[in-house]
């Protein structure tokens, strides 16, 4: 599903958010590439960058590596113990937005993701900038 505010398919730049399974053992490609995708593009994953920013580093839940900070070039592996603080970050911001698209925006955002999170144990980000 491609979420759109002020972006358009159009544009090459994104990021891809792939839920998936934590096995305990080497996650497969196909494992974290499932059909139920969300993509986010460029003009519009920059509102979400300060969430991320805010709870980097943090630990890859699948090896327990430091992962020092967002990058938007790569696979940026995010269990949901730490998806729980970045929906907190933006559902407290949302409070205080008054556009309604850009209301629509974070809101269809975190109903997706929350919905990933009743399955899920990682929602990896995957950038392609």
């Amino acid at each position: 599903m491609d979420l759109l505010w002020n972006s358009t398919p159009k544009e090459k730049i994104r990021l891809d958010f792939l839920p998936c399974k934590n096995t305990g053992k080497d996650i497969r490609w196909e494992e974290w590439h499932p059909e139920n995708y969300l993509r986010i593009y460029l003009s519009d994953y920059n509102k979400l960058l300060p969430y991320f920013n805010n709870v980097f580093p943090l630990l890859d839940p699948t090896n327990g590596e430091e992962q020092s900070s967002f990058d938007v070039c790569w696979d940026n592996w995010i269990g949901i113990d730490d998806w729980k603080d970045i929906i907190k970050l933006i559902k407290n911001d949302m409070l205080s937005i008054e556009n309604e698209d850009e209301l629509l925006f974070f809101n269809t955002f975190v109903q997706w993701i929350e919905q990933q999170m009743q399955w899920a144990d990682i929602i990896v980000v995957e950038g392609n900038q």
